[in-house]
């Protein structure tokens, strides 16, 4: 047994106690700076080598931790990412789009260049090198002043992303400013000062050079692999034990990042976790993490209900897409669901409780604000692991089987009353839910 394998198998409760808050806060948000936790980064900073450890023997991933900058970074990379989700979570946000994403990237390749500048003269090359890319397709035709024929939302559209991505890396501590970002979209604010901490910019994937990277701009379907080779298939000269290594890391990966895990088939993840070996140590890994398994014979479940290491809150009984979500988890523990679901089945699900209640779900009247809540609930059920997106065009899903994890009770208002259904709500109002154990 190796030194790794007896850290995991074998954690002392002493050596673990004092990272117990700082493995889930890292598994949350990937980059912890001084100014922000402080308590967890002196935690981390005094456990270390346990700390770096631990991930690196649980999950194959790398912790750095920088005391000149003052943070903590963990590198979390797997080979199959997750397409659900946003690279930078944001707290009480959804999903970033691709042009906030985008001007991110940009205005951390400048501020790469030049770690002081203004507001205007940064949203200036970043508009300057958008002029040069976007006629060949390679850029968006990035613009914050009304063009001639063109509607002023767009512009608005565009001011309101640059504030955005400048508010994302203020928020994860690599930027500064000297004032109000909200306000620099206007003309008087763009003489805002803002300055990056070029230490901690580096170990932003999106800052460093492209040759640093080592990656081609115009094969984006290969940055993945390219940014994972530790994580690719082993050669045939492999041993065993690197082989077992693999395994244990993949399986780990999946539990702890992934809602659901599906035990079926012949894969890596399930192949392993149906092993003893395999079981002990994922439980053992997701104690740490500060996360609660349920292990049945078909799926593996990871919930988190203190929040502690993930953004993920299901359900949201509370919420009309969140109600949508569970409507279509109540059709599918019906049996009659189609396999695999199509958008427009789970619509008229919806249409259907819609028509049963007329007063839920007021605001999505239109066959458009119903596809969109539509939508948003298929989102969310996919986050949760319930559902898996086996198709682009045309859409498509099939179940994990996690749907027979909840029991959803819909609220049925009594007709005969005076009083209509309130707050626009389908579900009880204190949210019950029930879990099937």
């Amino acid at each position: 047994m190796t030194a790794l394998d007896e850290f995991l198998l074998e954690p002392r409760e002493d050596r673990l106690a004092s990272l117990a808050p700082v493995i889930p806060a890292l598994l949350r948000k990937p980059f912890l700076t001084e100014e922000t936790e402080p308590e967890l980064f002196r935690a981390a900073r005094a456990r270390e080598d346990d700390l770096r450890q631990w991930f690196h023997a649980t999950l194959g991933w790398r912790v750095r931790i920088s005391n000149l900058g003052r943070y903590v970074r963990l590198f979390k990379r797997r080979h199959q990412p997750p397409q659900d989700r946003s690279c930078l979570p944001r707290e009480g946000a959804g999903k970033i789009s691709v042009l906030v994403l985008t001007l991110l990237c940009l205005i951390a390749e400048q501020l790469w260049r030049r770690p002081e500048i203004t507001f205007g003269d940064l949203q200036r090359e970043v508009i300057r090198t958008c002029a040069a890319e976007s006629g060949a397709g390679r850029l968006p035709a990035f613009q914050v002043v009304t063009q001639a024929g063109e509607p002023r939302a767009k512009a608005e559209q565009h001011r309101r992303a640059f504030v955005d991505a400048c508010e994302l890396l203020r928020e994860w501590g690599f930027i500064t400013s000297d004032g109000p970002l909200t306000a620099a979209g206007t003309d008087a604010g763009n003489d805002i000062v803002i300055t990056c901490n070029p230490e901690r910019l580096n170990d932003l994937l999106a800052a460093p050079a492209i040759s640093q990277l080592q990656i081609d701009l115009s094969q984006p379907h290969t940055h993945v692999a390219k940014l994972c080779e530790d994580q690719a298939a082993l050669p045939d000269h492999a041993s065993e034990n690197q082989r077992d290594l693999q395994r244990r890391h993949r399986a780990l990966r999946a539990v702890i990042d992934d809602a659901v895990v599906p035990l079926g088939g012949d894969g890596i993840e399930a192949t392993y976790l149906a092993s003893p070996g395999g079981r002990r140590q994922a439980v053992q890994a997701a104690m740490v993490a500060g996360l609660t398994c349920v292990v049945r014979r078909d799926l593996w479940l990871t919930a988190d209900s203190g929040r502690r290491s993930t953004d993920l809150d299901f359900p949201q009984p509370h919420s009309i897409p969140g109600q949508a979500a569970l409507l279509i988890v109540q059709w599918l523990n019906t049996g009659g669901a189609p396999q695999p679901l199509t958008e427009d089945a789970c619509q008229a699900v919806i249409a259907e409780a819609k028509a049963d209640q007329p007063e839920w779900a007021k605001s999505f009247r239109s066959n458009a604000a119903l596809q969109t809540l539509t939508q948003e609930a298929l989102a969310s059920l996919v986050a949760a692991g319930i559902l898996i997106r086996t198709s682009d065009r045309p859409p498509a899903w099939t179940t994990t089987g996690a749907h027979g994890h909840w029991r959803v009770r819909v609220a049925t208002p009594d007709r005969r009353g005076e009083l209509p259904l309130t707050d626009d709500a389908l579900f009880d109002q204190d949210g019950k839910h029930e879990q099937v154990h």
